[in-house]
């Protein structure tokens, strides 16, 4: 797979010859047959304005025969999508194009012609707790960015053909890392449907790359810390591997980890969290961090993020209904994973698991909220995102019991898990029921009451134990 990608690496670099020959208004690209082509598409970006954090978006589609393309934006998850300011199109003499702006859509009259696009997006975000920038994942820094192709591109609703180039010079001299392959300052998105997927840092990150049997793992780290980043890097690594272990393999070929320093700490704010999307893990961590804690807690999170890569990405939640599934059964299983890798010691995770009951037991919303019922939307509602990630633990560490129990020490709760992702990539879905059908499958008995009575119900009389089966 990798070797596939590359092939399209050394195609995109040719390209080069023909992006300068549509710079000069010439439809002749050396090489290239477009006829027998689907069309190809390619980006670059631009630090428009550096104080304000625009950023200029520019595009140029090749080969089109369609006397009119509509480009459109993608939506997030909640509904935010891409808004460009000053949109334009011209033709490759550089003459402009009519354009048609709709609902997120904007048709453009090519006349089955080649034809640029050009626009500015400004992208000042910093607070990730505002609730109007929740779900975004790009930074525009002095020294530095990572920018998201969901929240920076349009893209044509036409067929397209693989290889799609996106060129990213924000500041003379920053060097690049990517989810996707990269040389230099140019990315190499696979297809169009990664593309929204796909995230560049630039600027003053440290790069390092490891491969993991067939998987491909980079870490762009900023800030200074208390530990080497060589050392940070194989913690990363060490974690990573036990995942792929558990499942047999990893579900993208690169994975793209971006440490940095929180900007948003104190009061009810986090010190550390993390944000998953697609091949890319977002790592922001209190600067404060001590050496020590390499070995430590702490580093659940980088085992938090990369396992919602199957719990989350490819067993993706039915609905919010689900979250105490996705949030708590992943966290509940970080530690294991820690645990396994030798990243904690069995004393480590016996402390971190009394932690996080006594804060369930101790938060406000137990005795009033189901976990099922509770949710990680509002951020600033830290309380809240307790409720759904402390109880979401308990609850996941009382199935790996029963499952243990009912099925003579045969079944573990990853074991579930790794059967519901076979069912889900056999075209099942990620939900309670299935849940139960695996769970059902492998041990036997239904534990639809016993669900029900530990996620549908607040302070479940299951959980009032303040002790670990498993210690």
């Amino acid at each position: 797979m990798i070797s596939a990608i590359w092939k399209r690496v050394l195609v995109a670099l040719f390209l080069g010859v023909a992006i300068a020959a549509f710079a000069l208004g010439s439809r002749s690209y050396p090489g290239i047959d477009l006829a027998a082509k689907e069309p190809f598409i390619l980006y670059s970006l631009t630090l428009a304005d550096a104080h304000l954090t625009v950023v200029h978006v520019h595009g140029a589609v090749f080969g089109s025969s369609a006397r009119t393309v509509s480009l459109r934006a993608f939506a997030g998850a909640k509904g935010k999508r891409c808004d460009p300011i000053a949109f334009e199109a011209a033709d490759p003499n550089g003459v402009k194009l009519a354009v048609r702006a709709g609902d997120g859509t904007w048709i453009i009259e090519s006349g089955g012609r080649d034809f640029s696009f050009d626009y500015d997006v400004a992208l000042a975000i910093e607070d990730r707790y505002s609730s109007d920038v929740r779900d975004m994942m790009t930074f525009v820094g002095a020294d530095r960015c990572r920018i998201l192709g969901r929240d920076v591109f349009l893209v044509p609703e036409l067929p397209v053909a693989d290889g799609i180039v996106v060129d990213v010079m924000m500041e003379p001299g920053w060097r690049l890392s990517a989810s996707s392959p990269c040389v230099r300052n140019r990315v190499i998105v696979p297809d169009l449907a990664e593309l929204p997927f796909t995230m560049a840092a630039s600027g003053e990150y440290r790069s390092f790359t490891r491969n993991i049997g067939d998987c491909e793992i980079v870490l762009a780290i900023a800030d200074s810390w208390s530990f080497a980043d060589e050392e940070f890097f194989d913690v990363v690594c060490r974690i990573v591997s036990e995942e792929i272990y558990i499942f047999g393999s990893a579900p993208r070929a690169r994975y793209l980890f971006v440490c940095d320093g929180n900007p948003v700490m104190g009061g009810n704010r986090f010190d550390y969290y993390g944000i998953h999307y697609g091949g890319n893990m977002i790592l922001l961590l209190d600067r404060r961090l001590d050496r020590s804690e390499l070995m430590d807690a702490p580093m659940a999170i980088i085992a938090h993020e990369f396992f919602h890569n199957w719990n989350g990405e490819a067993l993706g939640p039915s609905g919010n209904e689900f979250l105490w599934f996705t949030e708590g059964v992943t966290n509940y299983l970080s530690y294991h994973v820690l645990r396994e890798a030798n990243v904690i010691t069995d004393a480590q995770y016996g402390s971190r698991r009394r932690a996080v009951s006594e804060r369930y037991h101790a938060n406000p919303y137990t005795s009033t909220v189901s976990i099922g019922a509770a949710g990680n939307s509002d951020m600033s509602d830290k309380d809240m995102v307790n409720l759904l990630y402390d109880g979401g633990y308990l609850v996941a560490e009382a199935l790996d019991a029963r499952l243990r129990a009912d099925s003579g020490g045969s079944v573990t709760l990853i074991d579930v898990l790794k059967r519901m992702y076979k069912n889900v990539l056999a075209s099942g879905t990620a939900d309670e029921a299935s849940f139960l059908a695996a769970a059902g499958e492998l041990a036997g008995g239904d534990l639809s009451g016993y669900v029900r009575a530990l996620v549908h119900t607040p302070d479940p009389k299951a959980l009032a134990s303040g002790s670990s089966s498993l210690e």
